[in-house]
């Protein structure tokens, strides 16, 4: 299988990661690169062996050396270079979120659909750990019964980014430019992960609470304008729900949690665990109350994998799922539609918090 060659545009932090994905990975390598601040491109270069520096979009987009294209710009600069890049018929990977708006999204996808390229979005990371693609099969198979609810939880206990991690990115601080916090940040991937997992019903209501801490504001005069906390409630067709929580600021430790709820088996992660229910009987040594009706049931715990749940070593990072997919002819996670579902509820979200109501999605 013939390698994926990758151009880069924006090299910030996160293009690193990107670049460690690919080094010395047989499936990609990363042929250019472009940067607005021109210097950070060449010092990105100089660091990853990358052997050309452009000095604009176009001038990537015109190398024939390029397949495909991953945009790790900050959340406002996505939309437009993505839609450059599938113009010129180069496949992309966007870094999440997707887009600020759904209308954006919707442009980003329609023009994929006419170019015949693959469009995906990096909100898939988590999809590429063991436990979820388990997780995945198990509700594809039936073996789960009808998946209803999905919950996920993640706090973090100081982790505020431009304050307590990545101290240089302040544009995480700003609305403007990020779009959001803790729900752009953090939230995005557990929205992917909760309706892929939940079999990407069509959402038909989302109502969301935030918080931002000014209790513990960043330090050195930086400004922040976005939530710290945030919680989401999510209906979707077919009866299906989930939940999804996610804090820069929690002042918790021990909190995190990810469930699956079916009809016949509930899942429980980290690590991966199944749990279905089991007659009560004689030969169970347990005393039945008074208030136990005739059918009485407990439940049953089967470990399902003995690697660590977010283990990907046998199916590659998000970066390197992309270029193998791309080299095999395939959509990589996650699909630009799916991205566009995940941006209507980080939208209707932030709509419910100004209005105070549930935002129906029709």
């Amino acid at each position: 299988m013939a390698k994926t060659r990758i151009g880069i545009i924006g090299t910030g932090t996160i293009a690193n990661s990107h670049a460690t994905a690919l080094q010395n990975y047989p499936g990609g390598e990363i042929v250019a690169v472009f940067d607005v601040l021109g210097d950070r491109a060449q010092a990105y270069a100089e660091k990853w062996h990358v052997p050309n520096v452009c000095t604009s979009i176009g001038q990537l987009l015109a190398m024939k050396e390029v397949d495909a294209v991953i945009v790790s710009t900050p959340p406002f600069a996505h939309a437009e270079p993505t839609m450059k890049a599938l113009q010129a018929g180069k496949h992309v990977l966007c870094e999440k979120p997707f887009a600020l708006d759904p209308n954006e999204a919707q442009r980003m996808v329609q023009i994929a659909d006419r170019s015949g390229k693959f469009l995906a979005c990096a909100s898939a990371r988590n999809r590429c750990d063991a436990a979820q693609r388990k997780a995945h099969e198990m509700m594809e198979s039936g073996e789960l019964g009808d998946v209803y609810h999905v919950r996920s939880s993640r706090w973090r206990f100081r982790g505020r980014p431009g304050h307590h991690i990545f101290p240089d990115s302040h544009w995480f601080l700003d609305m403007q430019r990020a779009g959001g916090g803790a729900m752009m940040d953090i939230a995005v991937y557990q929205i992917d992960t909760v309706l892929w997992l939940l079999g990407n019903p069509k959402v038909t209501s989302v109502m969301a609470s935030m918080k931002q801490f000014t209790e513990e504001p960043p330090t050195g005069g930086i400004k922040q304008d976005v939530e710290d906390h945030v919680v989401i409630m999510i209906a979707a067709e077919g009866g299906k729900s989930a939940i999804v929580e996610a804090a820069w600021v929690a002042n918790m430790k021990g909190a995190d949690g990810f469930y699956m709820f079916g009809t016949k088996a509930g899942l429980r992660f980290d690590p991966l665990t199944k749990i279905t229910a089991a007659p009560v009987t004689a030969a169970d040594g347990l005393q039945k109350t008074s208030w136990m009706g005739s059918e009485s049931f407990r439940a049953v715990e089967e470990q399902i994998l003995l690697t660590p749940d977010n283990y990907n070593q046998d199916f590659g990072s998000v970066t390197q799922q992309f270029v193998d997919a791309i080299a095999a002819g395939r959509q990589p996670y996650t699909p630009g539609k799916d991205a566009l579902e995940i941006t209507r509820v980080i939208h209707a979200a932030y709509e419910s918090v100004k209005s105070g109501k549930m935002v129906a999605l029709v």
